[in-house]
Order: structure tokens, then C-alpha cells, then sequence
């Protein structure tokens, strides 16, 4: 008996030693946490997460809690950023909680456990130290709380792969690109931290879009094939924080002694369904600040070389439909003459674009950069069967031509389809006047049929079997459309009229599988 009383005495003093007092002061986790300065990054977290009260609930949980140091030691911009995502705060800091209480002395034991996120940490023994996902370090264990236990840990705890990890990877990193945009600048090097990062940009060239971390960076610009000593910008201390998509602009003239760097921020948050976001620059030095028309209507106003018109940065920006659009530069409130004139920009739904002019007063140039969002990269060349669906002005056409799948939209429409195809696409307003023209019921019932044989005529009319330009429908009298009957083609004052008055407004939209030409009006078949 005296052996069975002095084991179970023994079993009680191990009991307590290993397990935390949850009842010692009735402190629970948030609570420990807000008493302790060196969490308060941790605690505003949690507080902006809304996760307060749950790790002041009941539990128990097991809290993996990163120092103020810790999240300093992440990238630069990378915590104001996930103080902005809360759906991506949340799940991280539920990367850093188990449920039920695990100790040290349990470590060796569990050394996988699924967090409150779902993904799992791995937990290892080294040198008789412990450590998480192999390289965070378990400073000080078993910190024990009302609600279960703290564990310290010297890092954030971030998944090696997965949606999580590619989110906080989006904050934590910057995008950077380096355009040349002095047009008397010969051929550059540009220098990173000491290093030659870029060799021979020149003029007007753009680089593709580099992933660097957030941080500081020490930037210098170098005539090319010389070394950082004769460095014409910099050695400049640049701040690039993660989570931003910035392009660095060579502007100015290496004669006149005003070549600079132009940090441009640009506007990388998601762009609304069936929308493009253009970002226009005007980096041509010498040239008084100009407005952007769009079809005569202004649509940025006052935009002025970098630092010539108060601190501006010589950019705005703008989300506009997906259409293509008559855009012209011009001088502020005087209208023209026309500094540049960019008839039928194609803008395509979800892509970013960057607009630069450039060069000189006497030779102004344009610079259009693409910028797939999800990829970084350029974005793929549309079909003709992608790209309508996408352009404002053709609604009309695309919900006759979608419907079923038969010409436009994705999978194997017909449109999606190799070709090549030349279609003379109808505006909205082409199909309001032949509503008119023909009457509202002769109107919807092919509106209203969209599937019908007779409706499916009519497109394959406006389809002709090739890729022809401008040039060749102007240079041709008739032109057989896929439905086997031909259209008549006739030059007047230069303009291109199908059927005798039906108007080529706007022509050479180029694609992946042919070329859009857009008319005033409805082909309507002869036999039709």
C-alpha cells in the first residue's frame, strides 16, 4: 500500500509540473498577450482579425506567438499589407494556433498537427532545441494561460505552398520594372545593391516585371558597359515596399542635366468584371501638361512631366470598359493641335495597361505596355471568339452569337477556332438601326431566336473566311462570307462601304485567329 500511495503521489507531482496552472490568475491567452510588450504586433493582429474572443473562449488552444521582432524581420510593407487583407491575416494567424493544449514534453511526440487554418505544421527536434517547418525557432515554451498555452517562436510561420502562402508572398513582394524613357540617354547598366542587375537598357525600352522582396534597395544608373562610379543616377537609397507593382522611369535628358528616376506606383487591385485599368504617363519632357481625350471627351486632364506642375508624378489613372476607343493627347484646355493621336486603342477586359509618351516635343512617341495581373506577364492574344464578349460596343452581337456556344465565348466556338477569319463585327448601335429600320417585331424575332437557323444565317454573313485588313476589303468589289453569299464592297471618299451603305467605322483589330472590322449597320443577307 505504501508503494501504491508513493507512485500515485509521484504521478501528481509530474502532473503538475508539466501542465499549466489554467487556473493561475484566470489570465487566458489575449490576455497573457496584451501584458507583454513584446507582443503588441501579435495582439493588433488578433484585434483586427476579430479573433480576440475566440483565443479568450474556452480553447484550449495551443498559440505559436511571433515577437514584435519577428514581424519585423518580414518584408518591408508586408505587415501594413495583411493589416489590409483581413481574410489572409486571418488564416495566417490560424496558421499559428492548434486546437487543445500541446506541451513541450509533447513535441517529440506530435511532430505533425493540423492547425486552425487546416494546413499542417511539422514539429522537429535539433540539437535539443525544437523547431517548426524546420527553420522557426520555439524560443520559450509553455507559458500557460486559463485557456491553454504559449509557446514563443523567434519567426512568422508561413505555409511552404498553397493559397495562404501565395497570398502572403503577394504582400510581402514587390513587382519592379525599368523603363528608359530619356530619349538623349544612351544605352544603360542599372546597378542593384552594388550589382549590375540590368546591362544595355535603351531607349524607349521597358523591362519584364522582376519579383524582388520587400526592402530597401540601393539603385544606380550607368552609361553601359562603364561601372557604377560613373553612374548618372544614383547610388540612391530606394524604399520598395511589398505588395505594390512599381515601375522605375528614366526621364529627362543626360544633356540638360535633369535625367532622374520617376518612381511610378501603379494600380494593381482587382479590376471590375469587364473592365481594363490604363495608367497613362507623360514623360516628354518640355512639353506643357495635356489632357487625354477619349472619343473628343476629356478623360484625364492636367497631366504634366514629373515634378512641373506641383509634386505630381506625371501619371493618373483610369478603369474604363473593355471597347476600343479613339484616344488623342492634347495640349491642357486648348485643344489641339493633336501631340498624339492613337485611333482605335484596343482595350481589352481585365488587363492593365501602361501608356507612356515619350520622346522629344518634336517627335513624340507612344509606349503601350500589357500586363496580365494574374500572371505578370503579357497577356495572351485574344480570339475573335474571346475578345467580343469582352467589348463594350458589341454586347448586342455577342448575346446573338454566345448563346449556345456557336460563335462566341470560350471552348470550341467557332470563333475560338484557328481560321484565320476576317468578321465585320455590328455595334450596338448598328443593331438599333436596323430595329428601327425593319420594326420591333421583325427585330425580336431575331433577338429573341438566337439559336434559330435564321439567325445563325445572318452571322455567318458577317464572317469571311481569311484575314483581310483594311487595305484588301478596300481593294476587293465583292467577298464571299461564310454562309456562301457575297457582300459588295465600294470606295467613296475614301471611306469603305459593305452593301453600299453599311460604313467600316473602324478597322484592323488584330487578333490571335484574324482581324475585326466594326460597322454602322446589320448585314442582312440577300436572301434573307
Amino acid at each position: 500500500m505504501r508503494k501504491l500511495f508513493f507512485l500515485t503521489t509521484v504521478l501528481a507531482l509530474l502532473a503538475l509540473a508539466v501542465i499549466p496552472s489554467f487556473a493561475q490568475g484566470g489570465s487566458t491567452i489575449v490576455d497573457i498577450a496584451a501584458s507583454n510588450p513584446d507582443f503588441s504586433t501579435l495582439v493588433a493582429a488578433v484585434q483586427a482579425a476579430g479573433l480576440a474572443e475566440t483565443l479568450a473562449g474556452d480553447g484550449p488552444f495551443t498559440v505559436f506567438a511571433p515577437t514584435n521582432a519577428a514581424f519585423a524581420a518580414l518584408p518591408l510593407g508586408t505587415v501594413e499589407n495583411l493589416l489590409s487583407d483581413i481574410p489572409t491575416l486571418t488564416a495566417l494567424l490560424q496558421y499559428h494556433v492548434l486546437s487543445g493544449s500541446l506541451l513541450q514534453n509533447g513535441f517529440v511526440f506530435v511532430q505533425d498537427r493540423a492547425t486552425l487554418e487546416g494546413s499542417p505544421i511539422t514539429i522537429t527536434r535539433k540539437d535539443g532545441e525544437f523547431f517548426i517547418n524546420d527553420s522557426v525557432k520555439i524560443v520559450t515554451s509553455n507559458i500557460g494561460a486559463s485557456n491553454g498555452v504559449i509557446h514563443v517562436i523567434d519567426a512568422v510561420l508561413v505555409p511552404s505552398s498553397g493559397d495562404l502562402a501565395d497570398k502572403v508572398a503577394a504582400a510581402s513582394q514587390v513587382k519592379v520594372r525599368v523603363a528608359h524613357f530619356s530619349p538623349d540617354t544612351p544605352a544603360v547598366d542599372v546597378y542593384v545593391n552594388g550589382q549590375a542587375a540590368i546591362r544595355g537598357l535603351e531607349f524607349p525600352v521597358a523591362t519584364g516585371w522582376m519579383t524582388l522582396p520587400g526592402g530597401v534597395y540601393n539603385v544606380a544608373v550607368a552609361p553601359a558597359g562603364t561601372s557604377i562610379s560613373q553612374a548618372a543616377i544614383g547610388p540612391v537609397d530606394l524604399e520598395l515596399a511589398g505588395g505594390q507593382w512599381l515601375t522605375v522611369a528614366a526621364v529627362g535628358s543626360l544633356a540638360n542635366g535633369t535625367l532622374k528616376p520617376q518612381i511610378l506606383v501603379e494600380d494593381y487591385s482587382p479590376i471590375p468584371a469587364g473592365s481594363a485599368r490604363v495608367s497613362v504617363f507623360h514623360a516628354i519632357e518640355g512639353v506643357e501638361p495635356v489632357d487625354i481625350l477619349a472619343g473628343g471627351t476629356p478623360v484625364i486632364r492636367t497631366l504634366a512631366f514629373p515634378g512641373t506642375r506641383g509634386d505630381n508624378d506625371g501619371m493618373d489613372t483610369l478603369t474604363v470598359p473593355g471597347n476600343v476607343y479613339d484616344l488623342q493627347v492634347v495640349p491642357f484646355q486648348r485643344g489641339g493641335p493633336v501631340i498624339l493621336d492613337l485611333s482605335n486603342t484596343l482595350l481589352v477586359p481585365g488587363v492593365n495597361y501602361f501608356v507612356a509618351a515619350i520622346g522629344t516635343p518634336d517627335d513624340p512617341q507612344v509606349k503601350v505596355l500589357a500586363t496580365n495581373p494574374a500572371t505578370g506577364k503579357s497577356p495572351e492574344t485574344p480570339t475573335i471568339g474571346t475578345l467580343v464578349p469582352g467589348l463594350a460596343d458589341l454586347s448586342t452581337l455577342n448575346a446573338l452569337g454566345s448563346s449556345g456556344g456557336a460563335f462566341f465565348g470560350g471552348g470550341v466556338t467557332m470563333l475560338n477556332q484557328v481560321g484565320p477569319f476576317t468578321l465585320f463585327a455590328p455595334t450596338n448601335d448598328a443593331f438599333v438601326k436596323l430595329r428601327s429600320a425593319i420594326g420591333l417585331g421583325a427585330f425580336n424575332a431575331i433577338a429573341d431566336n438566337p439559336n434559330s437557323a435564321g439567325t445563325r444565317y445572318i452571322l455567318l454573313y458577317h464572317i469571311v473566311p481569311g484575314k483581310l485588313m483594311a487595305a484588301d476589303v478596300a481593294g476587293s468589289t465583292t467577298l464571299t462570307s461564310a454562309s456562301g453569299e457575297e457582300i459588295t464592297v465600294t470606295v467613296r471618299d475614301g471611306r469603305v462601304f459593305l452593301n453600299d451603305t453599311i460604313e467600316v467605322t473602324v478597322t484592323d483589330i488584330e487578333v490571335a485567329n484574324g482581324v475585326i472590322h466594326l460597322i454602322d449597320g446589320v448585314l442582312v443577307p440577300p436572301s434573307e
